[in-house]
């Protein structure tokens, strides 16, 4: 399932955004220009 972000133009290079969606998933934008998205989800909860 894809879902929409943001434009890659605000998300700059070395930072990264949380959604807030079911389940939260955190997106980053690597220093050499790769994205990343991941379960957000703390492990211990």
């Amino acid at each position: 399932m894809m879902i929409p972000a943001c434009r890659l133009a605000d998300l700059p290079r070395g930072e990264a955004l949380r959604l807030d969606i079911d389940p939260p998933v955190s997106v980053f934008h690597t220093d050499d220009g790769e994205l990343f998205a991941i379960d957000d989800t703390c492990t211990h909860q």
